[in-house]
Formats: structure tokens, sequence, C-alpha cells
């Protein structure tokens, strides 16, 4: 049965290194040896050649992962990968989701949606692209959590969440329905009997998002304030809350998630010894987007023990050339950097959430709809889908929930 557990463990005094992280994780040394063949064969395969691998298609919304005995395929992180359109013979990666380094007919590689139809339609590997699977952190049990904030800047339709989760909470779904919850939020609130975990900061009200037409236009930018839940969060390690389970997912108020398909989901799913999170909107530079971020525990583990150093000195989130262009970064993409700088592995799932957050994550023809919410027919048809996003409003949400479960009615 879910559980919300009232732990009070102290933050460690000094962030661990990843080495550190991995040094913690238990293992045999039959297992030791496992891992270390798997690497060592595979730096083999790679000396003199690159691995291929044939594509199950460009277009398929869910990549079917690929595990050569001990080893996985992953996507190479952003800033380590070659253009759209340019060689990526030595990079093996391409930078933004669904878009593809084939291998030519003259045996280079090539940034492309789709493979030439003279080419062998086979993707260029290297070793960070396969990469040795670590068995211990299979598993699919599920810590979850969700935020809130009331002084965001705006009166807008976010104005919603709390009374979103506490119906959420009274009829047992969303992150309610995990292995673990908690919920997290800027003011002193109970949901009925659970009282809210508050966090604060001095640095919540500095700069706002800019409004482009979509929803939360003008608030305060939220990495501060994810910056303290991250906090909190990890305040719990290493004996209770998200490391007791194999994966660590954010879900917003207003997305609707379904977490036995995503526990089903993740059942089998391979993870490597760094970590492993989902990378979800298609046809973006950045696809971790904040509607649902799913995380393995390692790849959280990593994410809250190197946060203070990517919030203050290693990602220029405020300053860069992205942040001068669209604004400072938001949590998920500022998440999302700094995992990928900490050597945080990642794949795709197109089919993982029908965000309305995500141009292609609309109906076709509905592309541009900035504002796209998922109606009924979408939330009964899309059955593989774990989540559904923006539902801001009560009756939106249970309504979708009610097509999803057979017209089930909730309180």
């Amino acid at each position: 049965m879910p559980v919300q557990d009232s732990v009070s463990i102290s933050m460690d005094e000094e962030l661990e290194s990843t080495a550190g992280i991995l040094n913690n994780v238990p293992r045999t040394r039959r297992h030791v040896r496992k891992l270390a063949c798997a690497a060592a064969a595979l730096a083999a395969a790679l000396v003199s050649a690159s691995v291929y691998r044939i594509h199950a298609g460009a277009n398929a919304a869910r990549e079917q992962d690929v595990v050569m005995q001990d080893t996985m395929k992953v996507r190479g992180p952003h800033d380590k990968c070659s253009e759209k359109g340019k060689d990526c013979t030595e990079s093996h990666c391409c930078k933004g989701t669904n878009v593809y380094c084939w291998r030519t007919d003259k045996g280079t590689g090539m940034c492309q949606q789709k493979s030439d139809s003279n080419w062998p339609g086979e993707e260029l590997e290297g070793m960070n692209t396969v990469v040795p699977v670590d068995p211990v952190q299979m598993g699919n049990s599920l810590f979850c959590f969700s935020a809130y904030r009331v002084n965001k800047g705006t009166s807008d339709a976010d104005d919603n969440a709390y009374n979103l989760l506490l119906k959420q909470k009274q009829n047992s779904v969303g992150i309610f329905a995990c292995d673990m919850w908690r919920v997290y939020s800027d003011v002193d609130a109970n949901l009925d009997e659970y009282k809210i975990i508050k966090v604060s900061g001095d640095d919540f009200y500095q700069s706002r998002r800019p409004d482009v037409g979509g929803w939360g236009g003008n608030q305060w930018i939220n990495t501060p304030f994810y910056r303290q839940v991250w906090h909190k969060i990890y305040e719990e390690y290493p004996k209770g809350g998200f490391s007791t389970k194999q994966w660590t997912v954010k879900a917003d108020p207003d997305t609707l998630f379904i977490p036995a398909r995503l526990s089903a989901r993740l059942q089998n799913q391979p993870v490597p010894a760094t970590g492993l999170y989902i990378e979800h909107c298609k046809g973006v530079d950045y696809g971790f987007f904040g509607s649902l971020e799913v995380m393995s525990k390692t790849a959280a583990l990593i994410l809250f023990q190197n946060l203070e150093k990517c919030y203050n000195s290693e990602l220029n989130w405020k300053g860069d050339e992205l942040a001068q262009k669209f604004g400072w970064y938001g949590e998920d993409l500022f998440a999302q950097r700094c995992m990928d700088l900490h050597n945080v592995k990642k794949i795709w799932q197109f089919d993982l959430v029908a965000d309305g957050t995500c141009p292609q994550g609309r109906p076709w023809g509905k592309e541009k709809e900035k504002k796209w919410i998922p109606d009924v027919e979408t939330c009964r048809d899309r059955d593989t889908f774990v989540a559904f996003k923006p539902l801001k409003f009560s009756d939106k949400y249970f309504a979708c929930l009610s097509a999803i479960n057979g017209g089930l009615a909730y309180k």
C-alpha cells in the first residue's frame, strides 16, 4: 500500500562524490566482476571499429531498449553531440531528440531524422552510446513527489494546484498511488491529515519566465524553489525516502499521472552504473520536461549531490546563450544539464506523456496550440501513455481519468 512515512534524518555534512555514490551501491564480487567484464568486452569491441545497431524506425514513439548481454543503448548528452545535418562519426550522437547518427554508405555518421534510402539503416554506435548495465539498479518501485508555489509572482490557472492535489489524495490517484510520496510547497498547508513539507529561500523572487503565449508566463523562475525541494528530498538519504525506491518521479499537480503504467514499463528497464533519466519531448534540444520527470535512484542521487556545484558554478544557468534567449533555466532544464554534466545516461520514450507543453506531444495538426489540453478522447485513446498534461481543473482532470478507467466515478 502506498505510504508517506514520517522521517527526520539530517542532511549529510558534505556532498559525496559520484565515485562515492557508486561505491555505496551494494555489490557481490560476482557482480563487480560481471560489470568489469562487460566494460572490458565493450571496450575491446570498440577499439578497432564502431558498433552498429539496426534501428527500429525513426518514427517509433518509444525505443525498444537494446540490451546486448551486459550492455544497453543510451543517448549522448546534448553538449557533446553533433548538430543536425553534420558528421557524427566521432561523437556517435546528435543534438536534439529524434535526431539520429545514421551510418552512411561510406561508413561514416550523419545526423538526420531518417536514414537515406541507400544507407544501411543502422545507427553508428560508440562507447558513449552502448554502455554496461548495472543489474543491481533494476526494479520498478516508485518514490513520487509533487510541488507547488503560492507565491509564484502572478495569478493564473496554477492557483488551482492545491485543490488538484487534495482531490488526488482523497481519491488515492496520481502520486498518491506510488509506493511512497511527498508534497512540497512554499507555504504551510495540509492535505487532510498530511502536513505538506515547506521549503524557503532568499532567492525565490529574482527573474520571471517570459510570456510566449503558453502556460506559466510571468511566473518567477522555479529553479531556486526546486533547489530547496531537492535539498529536502536529499535530507532523507541514505535510510529513507527516495533512497528506498528504484525510481524517483516528479509529477506536476496538473499532470494526470498513472503510476501503475509507469511501474509496468520500468519492470525490465536496464539501468547503467551512473543512472538513467528519460527524455520524453520529441523534436527539441532538451526533452526532459517538468510535467513528468523520471530518474533512476542513482540519477537522482547524482543530481542532489552535485546540486550546489551546478547551481553556483558549473552551469551558467542565468547567463549562457540559452538563458539569454529564453530566460533563466527552469528546474527541468537545470536538472537535465546537471545530470548530463555528471555522466548520468538517458534514453528516449516519446509515448511517455501526452504533454501540451511539448509541441510534438500535442495531437497532429495542433502542434502550434500552446494552450492545448488533453481531452477525454486523448486520455482514452493513448492507452500506453503514463501521463497527461495540463489538466488544471478538477473536473477536466477527473473526466480524463474516468475515461481512462472505463467510466469509473470519483468523489
